[in-house]
């Protein structure tokens, strides 16, 4: 009887091991690659949704600025030095309106009044609001006399804007108007810098204006004297 003969089984193959490193390598290129390209589509759809939204919330200069209207003549402009030549003309009369939209008129006959121009990216505004609004919490305004402040110089590419959370921080108590994009209001009254103020009395005439911060007791002297006129 003949004997089977047993099948050997197939030699194994021995690795070679630059060839298996090779191959790891492939895999984590291959890896990285996907990773990479995951990463890069992740970027850039985080950043598309800040960019979104950024653009959504970001308030602009024609969400803030008002409409004003000017009736009268504009006065001349303010100059540092020699007589003002604005004194005893007639102010121009603003219409214009608040920053909630509600309507401001300065300038008409019947009050004695002291307007205050402020932009709020002005270093000197920044300083004088808050002395001011104290002088005005603590009574030194008399009866007679309104106080207005006017937001003007809009520009949202420069600090502390916008002007409306400006003086809500501040807590500035009178009423505020804010200007048009061209500063219609400002160019109405000479303005020559900021902060800038002008008196009228209470026939609607211009007794003083002065473009730069003025101490609070020059600014009580000068409204009790609008006070008794």
């Amino acid at each position: 009887m003949a004997t089977k003969k047993r099948s050997q089984p197939p030699a194994r193959k021995h690795p070679n091991p630059r060839a298996e490193a090779r191959k790891a390598a492939q895999r984590r290129q291959r890896i990285m690659f996907v990773a990479a390209g995951i990463g890069v589509v992740a970027l850039a759809v985080i950043i598309g949704v800040v960019s979104a939204g950024e653009g959504g919330d970001r308030i602009t200069v024609g969400d803030v600025a008002g409409d004003v209207d000017v009736d009268g003549e504009p006065l001349p402009q303010h100059a540092a030095n020699g007589a003002d030549p604005a004194l005893d003309q007639r102010a121009p009369v603003l219409n214009g309106e608040d920053f909630d939209g509600a309507p401001v008129t300065i300038g008409e006959p019947g009050r004695a009044q002291l307007v205050t121009f402020a932009a709020s990216w002005c270093p000197a505004c920044q300083e004088e609001l808050p002395i001011l609004t104290s002088w005005l919490e603590d009574g030194n305004l008399p009866d007679e006399v309104d106080l207005y402040a006017v937001a003007t110089s809009l520009d949202e590419g420069r600090p502390n804007w916008p002007p409306q959370d400006w003086f809500a921080e501040v807590g500035f108590p009178e009423t505020v108007m804010v200007d048009d994009a061209s500063s219609t209001a400002a160019q109405a009254y000479g303005l020559s810098g900021t902060p800038f103020w002008v008196a009228i009395d209470a026939d609607g005439d211009v007794v003083w204006r002065s473009s730069g911060m003025i101490p609070m007791d020059q600014l009580s002297a000068l409204a009790n004297d609008l006070a008794e006129s």
